[in-house]
């Protein structure tokens, strides 16, 4: 019996810590979508250290853009030079374009009669099989990648989450001060007030009752000594809170840029991939991979149309080496788009797409680029008194060795 309730526990304990991640990562969703992550927020120097901070974080990001926009430019050119092999087989007209179309129908029948011969029980499908072949040999590093840039997802939203709630925080906090501050402005005015009033009583008393006032005035005197004493402490003390207040803002909102770029530039890599290798998430990725995987093994075990295939691969390629194709081997794996202008439609609309995403995420580092040397130009200029300080770090972020 108690074993039994044992492990009814453990279960009740499993489900609750899956039903708490799951309001967490709804929760992170809600922050997310309240905060937008593309546009970046406006800094606001307070010392002099603010603003060397500042600049440094800037070049950093800088040069994190820079990597960005160099990554989306090689996979621009990468598609570009792909689309352009499509526009060059497209005007091969004639004998050639039929001497072309039958090599590449013996290689679709050769292909499609040895997957007549596997008999098999996979999931996969010919589309998905297309769009790994061309990405075979570095599908292992870039499933671990995806899973690594999922996790490293959530990091950032919860790094969000947190400096939204921080920053937040800061916020009510400063308002608490300046509250303190108009209290303290009430109550000056109130003492005074007071303390004039009864100064004009003792006065009127002295006058009316010829009444000795000595010690009344000294002690209207000495508790306007005490109040604008307290009054003038506290109000020094809400103004040192409110310098370092600033400065807590300020580093919440550094950060925060940071993670937004982070967030937006990761975003766009995982969707960009998850696309481009027709996957949902790393899980997905690794389970179809290990299917492909399979699927590679029953292959081997049908080899006797291999001599054919490799035959009529040699001929397309050189075929299309004479073309001046600049990647001639893809088209192997992808040689129903040259029998069938539906799939050739259907693989030029998908580069499209790649292509659109890659200027997309070369447009937005770029605008985040310029938007940062902005605000280091409009920072230098604001403070001349600190430039050269300031171009020195510049210049430092400038040097080869932090070059990206």
């Amino acid at each position: 019996m108690a074993f039994w309730n044992k492990k009814k526990k453990v279960k009740t304990d499993n489900a609750t810590e899956i039903q708490e991640e799951k309001t967490r990562e709804n929760t992170i969703e809600n922050v997310i979508e309240k905060i937008d992550v593309k546009e970046q927020e406006t800094f606001v120097a307070v010392s002099k250290d603010d603003r060397q901070r500042f600049v440094r974080d800037c070049c950093e990001s800088v040069m994190e853009n820079d990597r960005q926009i160099e990554e989306a430019k090689k996979e621009y050119e990468k598609i570009t030079s792909h689309l352009a092999d499509i526009q060059k087989i497209d005007r091969i007209t004639g004998n050639e374009r039929k001497e072309m179309v039958d090599i590449c129908k013996n290689i679709v029948n050769l292909v499609n009669e040895r997957n007549r011969y596997k008999n098999r029980e996979l999931t996969i499908t010919e589309s998905q099989m297309r769009k790994f072949e061309p990405y075979e040999e570095i599908l292992v590093d870039e499933i671990k990648k995806m899973y690594g840039a999922e996790t490293y997802q959530k990091a950032i939203e919860s790094d969000i989450e947190n400096l939204n709630i921080e920053k937040q925080k800061l916020y009510d906090e400063k308002q608490e001060i300046f509250e303190k501050q108009n209290a303290l402005k009430a109550m000056a005015k109130g003492l005074s007030i007071l303390i004039i009033s009864l100064f004009v009583l003792f006065i009127v008393i002295y006058y009316a009752l010829e009444v000795d006032m000595t010690f009344p005035y000294l002690g209207t005197i000495l508790l306007a000594a005490i109040s604008a004493t307290v009054i003038f402490t506290e109000s020094n003390k809400n103004r040192r809170d409110m310098v370092l207040n600033g400065r807590k803002i300020n580093k919440a909102i550094s950060l925060m840029n940071r993670v937004k770029i982070k967030y937006v530039n990761n975003v766009n890599m995982m969707s960009y991939n998850r696309e481009k290798y027709g996957v949902k998430d790393a899980k997905d990725f690794e389970s179809k991979w290990n299917e492909y995987c399979k699927m590679k093994e029953y292959e081997r075990r049908f080899r006797e149309n291999t001599d054919k295939l490799n035959f009529n691969s040699e001929n397309l390629v050189d075929f299309l080496r004479q073309k001046n194709i600049m990647d001639c081997d893809i088209w192997i794996s992808q040689a129903i788009a040259i029998v069938e202008d539906k799939e050739m439609v259907e693989i030029r609309h998908e580069l499209n797409q790649g292509r659109q995403k890659m200027r997309e995420r070369i447009e937005y580092n770029e605008k985040i680029k310029a938007n940062t040397v902005k605000q280091i130009d409009e920072l230098i200029k604001q403070y001349p008194e600190q430039q050269n300080e300031l171009l020195d770090i510049v210049r430092k972020y400038s040097t080869p060795e932090h070059a990206i």
